[in-house]
């Protein structure tokens, strides 16, 4: 009976571990990426600032 409880443990850890780890990626994801207009994503804003200095670039 040792092996059936640590297997369905191992099973119940994994979840949780895979539980974690996707809800790690979606804060990251919405930290760096976010695309609302209230509250960007790091990535968004500098992105957003790399086009406007592009933009005001006068041509020679």
């Amino acid at each position: 009976m040792t092996a059936k409880n640590n297997s369905g443990q191992i099973v119940v850890e994994y979840i949780l571990l895979l539980i974690v780890g996707v809800m790690i990626a979606s804060l990251i994801t919405t930290v760096f990426v976010s695309r609302n207009a209230e509250n960007p994503g790091i990535l968004t804003t500098k992105w957003r600032q790399i086009i406007e200095v592009i933009a005001k670039d006068k041509i020679d």
